[in-house]
């Protein structure tokens, strides 16, 4: 694509694309082909026209006369360079005239006067009838080329015309209200009428117009990828019929003069605005601009942003995401242990209500036409945890000697499994999943065990407050920050999710409480199953801080009479007993003959050292024995 140099709009000065235009526009000979004739019948009427004579029409729609001299025609078979000058030499147009130029192949039997006669009529004394040899039209389809004297190629033309197969004995002509050439005359029709010596039908020197220059449909924006080519395109009514003059930005492209502009092989250099000027001499119309946009060049995909491994609880939902970057952009397909699932080819996968059969592993295909990609991620789905929130201190003592103490609030697994708290999130009373906080410890809270969280103290303040002498062995502490979870004394909760929670509301563990009495903890009650009772001193493990009058038991909690007995299973010679307990209570292994009994016997004591006790009694001889194991009050 060759750009035209716009020196002279330097030169005066001019920078706007408006005024460049105006000064380097010339004037436009307001000519166009109206009609023509490339199938006509055998002549009759003893005429002495050849036979099949082809011909074709120019109207001078402007307001001077136009001298044709130097103006040369062909077919759309040839070139300028072959193209017939004979038939304008010393030949003007006048204002609304038209000129019949018509065909013959002896030139002795071909004369404008024979023409006329053949037309009859219809045809006006002053109507000028040329005779030219040669360029003979096509009745399958052809086309006429009109250059001017100054053409200097191929595409510098004055007007152009093309026809399809012709129906014999009719000629094509111009819609009179859009300008658009190649209707077939119909006898009767826009000034048709029968040719005085044929069969023929046509309207030579009966025209009509002009037609106002107006663009139907603007050129595009066009995005295309790198090397590719764009076409813009610009359909518009007038006649005469209208030139062209492509520009980039404000500068003309040279040879650019059609209704669409092909640029090819883009690349950067090319991106940017392109409209287009139309003029036929009686009016000057500029497109709009349109750009042109370069896709990115093509790749393969990428995965940018693989979906995440989750570890879900029985009915929770999850949703697995990937991004994938290419060009062209890639699509998705998921699978379930390596099988497609029908339908799931969005960048997501969603599971409402996780079961244990859709534990696995779930994979994502992202493919374009440079190729494709995998990435997976793995699914368990395992039963609830019985995580409960079992002390909550809202209110430490402001009236003590020692300040500075925070809330703080105690998390115990009441369930069988050792449950790994590292990815699991907490908020207060607002419960709302975006505001928790996440709990990055590596720790795992084992069976009868608790973990206490304080909120900016550390573990060492902690334990000095609460007096290092009164927690369990192996107490963990945890400390978090977070300025948008504040306890309040007025009233407030605890709300736990796991990792793989996507709803507020799907908490594994959560407490309410209302208004505290300073100092005092709420407790939770594991016979009762309940929270919300005050702690005593001296009460289910509840003793006086060290640093101030608080009451609580940070990592205790109000053990059941009725401990949970894991498991009981022969073991050698010897019954083999664990059961979930507190580290410092005692319990005893209790038999009777039958459940139903009043009478138990006291069979061994043991004193807890961890959250989880074992103990082993030899096998009892004789009739069957009922067992259990109970909590020293």
């Amino acid at each position: 694509m060759k750009i035209q140099s716009q020196l002279f709009c330097r030169l005066a000065g001019l920078t706007t694309l408006g005024a460049c235009l105006f000064v380097s526009h010339i004037a436009v000979a307001q000519l166009a082909i109206t009609e023509v004739m490339s199938s006509a019948t055998t002549t009759s009427g003893g005429t002495t026209v050849a036979a099949n004579s082809d011909w074709w029409e120019l109207t001078n729609f402007g307001s001077n006369r136009v001298d044709l001299t130097g103006y040369r025609f062909n077919d759309n078979q040839g070139g300028l360079l072959s193209a017939d000058p004979t038939p304008f030499q010393g030949l003007s147009i006048g204002p609304n005239e038209s000129i019949i130029f018509f065909q013959s192949n002896a030139p002795a039997s071909g004369t404008p006067q024979q023409f006329k006669d053949w037309w009859g009529a219809g045809i006006p004394a002053s109507g000028q009838a040329v005779v030219y040899l040669g360029n003979g039209l096509s009745s399958t389809g052809d086309g006429i080329r009109l250059w001017g004297p100054t053409a200097i190629d191929d595409q510098d033309v004055i007007d152009t015309v093309d026809f399809g197969t012709a129906v014999r004995g009719a000629t094509f002509g111009y819609d009179p209200l859009t300008g658009v050439f190649g209707l077939i005359s119909t006898n009767g029709s826009r000034g048709v009428f029968k040719a005085a010596t044929s069969d023929d039908i046509g309207s030579p020197f009966a025209t009509t117009g002009p037609v106002p220059l107006l663009i139907l449909n603007q050129p595009t924006h066009i995005s295309v990828n790198p090397g590719d080519t764009a076409v813009f395109q610009v359909v518009a009514r007038g006649l005469p019929r209208p030139s062209y003059q492509w520009f980039f930005g404000a500068t003309a492209l040279e040879g650019e003069r059609f209704s669409s502009l092909r640029v090819s092989n883009a690349s950067p250099s090319v991106l940017g605005l392109y409209s287009v000027r139309l003029d036929n001499g009686q009016g000057a119309v500029m497109s709009s601009q349109v750009r042109l946009f370069l896709n990115a060049a093509p790749e393969p995909p990428v995965i940018t942003l693989p979906p995440n491994d989750a570890d879900l609880f029985l009915g929770q939902a999850v949703t697995f995401r990937v991004m994938a970057s290419g060009v062209p952009q890639p699509t998705y397909q998921w699978r379930f242990n390596g099988q497609n699932m029908p339908g799931a080819v969005e960048s997501t996968y969603t599971i409402g209500s996780a079961s244990a059969s859709d534990a696995g592993v779930y994979s994502v295909v992202a493919r374009n036409n440079l190729g494709e990609v995998t990435a997976q991620a793995r699914l368990s789905v395992t039963p609830r945890p019985r995580l409960v929130v079992t002390e909550i201190h809202p209110a430490p003592d402001t009236n003590g000697p020692v300040r500075g103490h925070n809330d703080w609030w105690e998390l115990t697994n009441l369930g069988e499994q050792a449950v790994s708290l590292k990815g699991y999130r907490f908020d207060d009373g607002s419960a709302l999943l975006a505001a928790a906080i996440t709990i990055t410890n590596d720790i795992a809270v084992g069976p009868g065990e608790s973990v206490v969280f304080v909120e900016n103290m550390t573990d060492v303040e902690f334990r000095r407050w609460w007096g290092e002498g009164n927690f369990l062995n192996g107490t963990k502490i945890i400390t978090y920050r977070g300025g948008g979870l504040s306890l309040s004394s007025l009233g407030d909760a605890i709300n736990l999710w796991n990792s793989g929670a996507i709803n507020n509301f799907d908490t594994i563990a959560s407490e309410v409480f209302s208004t505290a009495t300073n100092g005092v903890s709420f407790a939770y009650d594991v016979a009762g199953e309940s929270f919300g009772m005050l702690s005593q001193e001296g009460v289910a493990g509840a003793w006086k801080s060290h640093e101030n009058t608080d009451v609580g038991s940070p990592g205790v909690i109000r053990a059941s009479n009725r401990p949970r007995l894991l498991s009981v299973t022969k073991s050698g010679g010897n019954l083999r007993f664990v059961w979930v307990s507190v580290s410092g209570l005692s319990y005893r292994i209790q038999s009777s003959p039958s459940v139903s009994a009043s009478e138990w016997s006291e069979e061994a004591g043991v004193v807890a050292s961890a959250a989880q006790t074992t103990a082993e009694l030899p096998l009892p001889g004789g009739s069957q024995r009922i067992y259990r194991v109970v909590l020293v009050p």
